[in-house]
């Protein structure tokens, strides 16, 4: 076997020799054995976009919960509030069509609707984890029973059983989960009915029993942020709080417990946004630069969550918020959300 993969090797590397190969995304080796060994080096700053599909088979939405799991993408819940916008595009959420379908995905064009109904009430704002070869399901709001701190697990991301009814934690929308160091971890969130946002802190084993790790972070109360592990780490940016304020800073944690601020980042302020890790790199991707907002659409990357750089080109999705962001078959894929026009969106676009 590895005699054979090594005469594979001497074969492209002789083939990079003669021919030359043009990438956009990758870096060009035309001349000499030498380049030719950088041809698959990632060039991050370079990464550019291509649109799967304008219009997915879901119905447009936002604050979806999407994963991948069991070698699919996957995307569930969600609102569309395109005809709830009133004037100063004031939106009653709560009156909005939520919903319970599920959709999987192994190319990000066809979908298919795994159910069109789920066990669970439609809602938004909901998380779900992968641990242990399960899926848990906790949190969000639903228009039949409003806030929610509930629990579900899965075996298969179709069927769902409720594990509680009520959790210890507080009921809120908005939150952020993972999984670390072989548990649940989620933080933060709100709860518009009592003018609550969060920054604390709570870990669990099965999602039946959670433990609060931290009543208050050091970092302040917020909701719609972002998180992900990168290189061992928890890594935490962004949000908003009730007094509309959205927040630029970027906090890592090795254990949940202790935190740290890094120096503040070179892009604006942002929330509904992602962090995800690409390419051994930790990435921000999306924001809502309405006009209140301003600002531009931009893609940042960084090797340790100090030192940031964009992309020389933005990407020609529209700018918005509450979407999808899944790293998938070595691409970054972005779908859904609430576009800077004000519009629910349904389309899909990958990385290059």
């Amino acid at each position: 076997m590895l005699r054979k993969t090594l005469l594979v090797f001497a074969f492209f590397l002789i083939f990079a020799y003669l021919y030359p190969i043009k990438n956009t995304g990758y870096y060009v080796a035309t001349e000499n054995v030498a380049t030719a060994l950088e041809v698959m080096q990632f060039r991050p700053e370079r990464l550019t976009w291509s649109e799967v599909t304008p219009s997915a088979s879901w119905q447009p939405r936002d604050s979806a919960v999407s994963f991948v799991f069991n070698d699919k993408m996957w995307t569930m819940g969600g609102l569309n509030g395109d005809k709830e916008i009133q004037k100063n595009n004031y939106i009653p959420y709560w009156e909005a069509p939520h919903f319970n379908d599920i959709w999987t995905s192994e190319d990000g064009a066809n979908w298919h609707m795994a159910t069109e109904h789920a066990q669970w009430p439609p809602r938004r704002s909901m998380s779900v984890v992968s641990l242990n070869n399960k899926l848990f399901m906790f949190g969000g709001w639903s228009p039949i029973n409003a806030y929610t701190s509930d629990a579900w697990e899965s075996d298969d991301g179709v069927t769902w059983a409720q594990i509680s009814a009520k959790s210890t934690w507080p009921s809120r929308e908005g939150q952020t989960a993972i999984a670390f160091q072989g548990k649940i971890w989620f933080m933060g969130g709100v709860n518009y009915d009592e003018r609550k946002e969060k920054n604390d802190v709570w870990s669990s084993s099965d999602g039946l029993t959670w433990d609060e790790v931290l009543p208050e972070a050091p970092w302040s109360p917020r909701w719609d942020h972002a998180m992900t592990v990168f290189k061992g780490r928890i890594f935490l940016s962004g949000g908003m709080d009730l007094s509309g304020k959205t927040f630029n800073d970027v906090w890592v944690s090795s254990d949940g417990i202790h935190w740290e601020e890094m120096p503040t980042p070179p892009w604006q302020g942002r929330q509904g946004h992602s962090l995800v890790v690409f390419h051994d790199k930790l990435w921000i991707i999306g924001r809502l630069n309405d006009k209140k907002e301003g600002g531009v659409n931009d893609i940042w990357f960084s090797d340790d969550g100090v030192t940031w750089q964009k992309t020389n080109t933005d990407p020609e999705w529209i700018g918005r918020e509450d979407h999808s962001v899944l790293v998938w078959k070595d691409r970054i894929f972005v779908f859904g959300g609430m576009g800077s026009d004000w519009q629910w969106k349904n389309d899909v676009w990958r990385s290059n």
